[in-house]
């Protein structure tokens, strides 16, 4: 295993898609299978030898700097949180002065959930002889990104039937990030383009060749929310997860699958069906919930 491998979550985005409850709680801290997706990302960056985390902020960071304080766990956690969105070139380049610059970088955007081997993305990177390597696949409806035979990037914007989806998973040498231009907002997309104009070599690394089967999901809207928590909960073979100090009424239906979380108030009469229900949360008596994010914030359908 690899030791202090260095990876950068980005947690700064403002979760427009996901409002209401995106107005009280960042996306990277929605709570997956009654988990905060930040602590998942920790949690399989550690195991994957890293041992150095960056994660930048904005939307709602002082939960976000919170949540990072409150993990216990072995890696050094360095928060920065951005007096203003920079975008996902600019927040990679403010971190410069925090990373090794003798190490590639990991980022990862943090609404993914997946459960590729991180350490491997890294591996393969490091024998590729690129400046960047970003992890592909075939996902609709995002592929627009244009791979050649000898795997290299050549463009995005395209549409062929070959074209290739990003999952938010990349490596970055140190001499790429230094590229990106200085306190200002930047894609991440953008810095890419340019390496290509400019003859610099971007390496695919195809996430099916990473792993033959694999979970590869985004919670970026409440349809893809929800279809995170059905992917994994077949993956654990438990259609209906229930929270600790959650007690289900006698009389509770519920169908296909629910996620249920920590002190649950529950009413009778309640059915429930492709749900995700927030810990806290009060469900009224007679209430029925299909394709629903339940919170103590609002609720939003799919």
């Amino acid at each position: 295993m690899p030791f202090f491998t260095q990876a950068m979550i980005l947690a700064a985005g403002l979760g427009t898609r996901l409002q209401p409850i995106s107005l009280y709680l960042p996306k990277p801290l929605f709570p997956v299978l009654n988990r905060p997706l930040l602590y998942r990302l920790l949690y399989q960056l550690e195991e994957a030898g890293f041992r150095k985390v960056v994660i930048n902020c904005f939307h709602l960071a002082h939960l976000v700097l919170e949540m990072a304080g409150s993990y216990k766990g072995k890696a050094e956690i360095i928060t920065l949180m951005e007096p203003s969105l920079l975008g996902t070139g600019g927040a990679i380049r403010n971190a410069l002065p925090h990373i090794s610059k003798n190490e590639p970088l990991l980022v990862i955007n943090g609404d993914v959930v997946t459960d590729l081997d991180l350490a491997r993305v890294i591996n393969l990177h490091r024998h590729q002889g690129a400046v960047a390597s970003l992890v592909v696949h075939k996902r609709e409806p995002w592929n627009n990104v244009a791979v050649v035979p000898d795997g290299r990037v050549s463009g995005f914007n395209y549409n062929g039937p070959d074209a290739m989806a990003f999952t938010g998973i990349s490596v970055l040498e140190p001499e790429f990030i230094r590229t990106i231009p200085e306190d200002r907002p930047g894609s991440l997309i953008d810095i890419f383009k340019a390496v290509i104009d400019k003859g610099g070599r971007l390496q695919a690394l195809r996430a099916d060749q990473i792993a033959g089967h694999y979970i590869w999901e985004d919670i970026g809207s409440p349809r893809r929310y929800l279809s995170v928590h059905k992917v994994l909960l077949a993956n654990e073979n438990n259609m209906c997860l229930v929270g600790k100090g959650t007690e289900l009424p006698d009389d509770l239906m519920w169908k296909d699958w629910v996620s249920i979380g920590h002190r649950v108030s529950l009413g009778s009469g309640v059915t429930l069906c492709r749900t995700v229900i927030w810990e806290g949360s009060d469900v009224p008596s007679g209430t029925v919930l299909e394709d629903c994010i339940f919170t103590p914030y609002g609720n939003i359908g799919s």
